[in-house]
């Protein structure tokens, strides 16, 4: 197929070049979940490869890609075959990861160190830049958790662990097997994985260092060195002062394979690929169920004997750990962040499709609503806008600022957090002082109430 591209690249740039600039804009189907945010990084090209893009967000319509496929037709010149996708949050080829960061991954830290669960995944085909983006994001929240800037006094401690299929690893005991036993409250406990004190940002980086190089690798046709399985970094935040604990999973999805990529190695690749591929469709159903829970929570649906969402997480390795993330009944806030990695090359413009398809599927947006109504029934309902324009009428002095404590949240969103959360976001305003967050938080949850 790589030939076919190559001899038709003049073929293809015509063609796309021709396209409408301003495509028929898709519709949307909403605004995003109130505790799941799912986007997708689009890697810039690399020096050796020898064919075009064929991702190109859409400069009209933000958060939508187009991806454009050269098929060759039986009966005459090759035609353009184009799919759209749309997620949360769209970063392009020049995109940092310090940006992305900054946008999804920043507000998981103090979230998490006020004692909620926040989980971030990274998926895509081998070769899209997940390992790389992941690492980068490890040592970001390194610096954020130990330069000091957050309230409050916490210890904190570090597990990575491998799966590969249903084997375990510890990888900061040199790849030491652990076991994977549910306890007496039907938690899946880490039997033999030891939980790492983190005393200052050289220590958690050493620990990260040593567990990427304990990492299961395998050659593929499109990476020398694939992750072959499903690194798990967990982060627990102990708040000595209450006892309560907060989490912080980064986690870096195995590659997922398409069969071409796996034929040539043998039977024994071919089963792990399999197993890759069940373990992520499971995850996708989980994550998936989760966030139709949290919608139908945020939006008031829920009703005396409603039944929740069906989340089959005992059916991976992967999900039974994480089972505390994806529970519809659980009594702790979480918030997920799904980062979709993109390899843009035309030549693997198929596994890109599977990639953001994928990525469509876990968003399970609220219903599409007016955005310039004023007549709001609840304001669980507000959008960002909304809500940002109460918070700047009821700042008070010195100001709170709607940018720092809302700065993307819509409201549903924002009561989901805890008051903890909302305070600690209100004392980051120049001059607020803790009496008058507590009152902010109060008025806020009043107005919320009496809505």
């Amino acid at each position: 197929m790589e030939q076919f591209y190559l001899k038709n690249i003049s073929k293809y740039h015509s063609l796309v070049d021709a396209l409408d600039p301003c495509p028929k804009p898709r519709i949307s189907k909403g605004m995003p979940g109130p505790n799941m945010v799912v986007s997708a990084r689009i890697r810039p090209l690399s020096e050796n490869e020898r064919l075009p893009s064929a991702t190109f967000p859409r400069s009209s319509q933000k958060n939508v890609v187009d991806v454009h496929d050269l098929c060759n037709h039986p009966r005459g010149a090759p035609i353009l075959r184009s799919n759209d996708y749309q997620v949360d949050r769209l970063f392009h080829p020049k995109s940092t990861t310090e940006e992305i960061y900054e946008d999804l991954v920043a507000d998981l830290v103090p979230f998490a160190w006020n004692g909620g669960i926040g989980t971030l995944f990274a998926y895509g085909q081998t070769g899209s830049g997940k390992t790389f983006t992941v690492n980068r994001l490890e040592e970001l929240v390194a610096d954020t958790l130990m330069n000091g800037n957050l309230e409050g006094e916490r210890e904190i401690y570090m597990t990575i662990i491998d799966l590969a299929g249903n084997a375990a690893f510890d990888l900061l005991s040199d790849r030491k097997p652990i076991s994977l036993l549910e306890d007496s409250l039907g938690i899946t406990q880490m039997v033999g994985a030891v939980e790492h004190p983190v005393l200052d940002m050289e220590d958690m980086r050493a620990l990260i260092e040593r567990a990427t190089s304990f990492r299961r690798t395998a050659p593929t046709l499109k990476n020398p060195a694939s992750s072959r399985s499903h690194a798990i970094c967990r982060i627990r935040i102990w708040n000595r002062a209450d006892g309560s604990d907060g989490l912080l999973y980064l986690i870096d999805l195995a590659g997922s394979e398409g069969a071409r990529d796996v034929a040539a190695h043998g039977a024994d690749r071919m089963r792990e690929a399999r197993q890759i591929n069940i373990s992520l469709s499971v995850l996708k159903d989980c994550i998936r169920g989760k966030a139709e829970a949290d919608t139908a929570t945020s939006l008031k649906g829920e009703k005396l004997g409603q039944k929740l969402p069906h989340v089959p997480f005992r059916q991976s390795a992967l999900t039974r750990v994480l089972k505390h993330v994806f529970d519809p009944a659980g009594a702790r806030a979480c918030r997920t962040v799904v980062i979709a990695c993109v390899n843009p090359s035309l030549a693997d413009v198929g596994p890109t499709k599977n990639t953001l398809r994928f990525a469509e599927m876990l968003r399970v947006p609220g219903p599409a609503t007016n955005e310039t109504s004023a007549d709001r029934k609840s304001a669980i309902q507000w959008t960002n806008t909304q809500l940002r324009e109460w918070i700047r009428a009821n700042c008070g002095t010195p100001a709170i600022l709607d940018s720092v404590v809302a700065p993307r949240e819509s409201g549903a969103q924002l009561f989901n957090l805890s008051g903890a959360e909302i305070e600690y976001r209100c004392r980051k305003c120049p001059g607020v002082r803790l009496e008058q967050a507590k009152a902010f938080r109060s008025m806020l949850w009043q107005m919320y109430i009496s809505s």
